[in-house]
């Protein structure tokens, strides 16, 4: 990766300066902001006069900005220096622009696992989401293959189970009924059809696995999880 992550709006990068420097600053949008803050904000002279702080951002910030011919450049154009290639702000949603209060881009958890590691991490993590669950969605459609993985994940504790007819059969619920009788298992026929794993916890949370439930086990392929708030269950029609 390079320096620079992201370039910010006007808005937002003179409240994240005021932040840095301990000034009154809207600690709504600072709070969404630090979720993206996985490297530098790139900025350019511009900017600073823009939003009437070149005069007092350090000197050696200012010098190193012109240096570097970051000076008249317009956001978009910065964007294109950025590893991302993404405007933060907190008004617009057209590319490249990115609303850290509300956007289809977003900053989630994400958990990476790469071939031939192992995921033990990732199962005692997803374990922990789904430990104080009362109700657990279960989307994948080689389920029957996964009830290991399940016993690995599901929490010892009362909880109903949703699933569709086509990812878990009678034989499957009835070894993990015999596993674990607190589990309950509820057929929901009406679950939309997804590419994509699911678990969704309390309608609540959910965890989107690129290679499905049995590689958190096997370890033949790359598994990528995200855990992500859920803003409306894509499982259900009216989600």
């Amino acid at each position: 990766m390079g320096k620079y992550s992201f370039v910010l709006s006007d808005t937002l990068y003179k409240q994240y300066y005021l932040f840095k420097e301990h000034q009154d600053y809207d600690k709504d949008i600072i709070l969404h902001l630090l979720k993206f803050r996985c490297g530098e904000f790139l900025t350019n002279t511009r900017q600073l006069d823009d939003i009437g702080i070149g005069d007092r951002v350090s000197k050696s910030l200012y010098d190193s900005l012109k240096y570097a011919r970051l000076t008249k450049q317009t956001l978009e154009e910065l964007a294109r220096k950025t590893d991302y290639k993404l405007i933060l702000c907190d008004d617009r949603t057209d590319y490249p622009y990115v609303n850290i209060m509300s956007d289809q881009i977003s900053s989630h958890i994400t958990g990476c696992f790469y071939r031939n590691v192992h995921r033990d991490k990732a199962i005692r993590h997803i374990r922990a989401l789904c430990q104080d669950a009362k109700k657990i969605c279960l989307y994948d459609q080689y389920l029957n293959a996964c009830k290991d993985v399940l016993k690995l994940i599901l929490p010892n504790k009362k909880v109903e189970l949703v699933y569709h007819s086509k990812h878990l059969n009678d034989s499957a619920v009835a070894d993990l009924q015999k596993y674990n009788h607190q589990w309950s298992f509820s057929l929901d026929d009406s679950l939309l059809t997804h590419h994509d794993r699911y678990i969704v916890i309390d309608n609540k949370m959910e965890i989107i696995l690129s290679s499905g439930f049995m590689y958190l086990e096997l370890t033949g392929k790359e598994l990528t999880y995200v855990v992500r708030p859920v803003q409306g269950n894509r499982l259900l029609v009216n989600g």
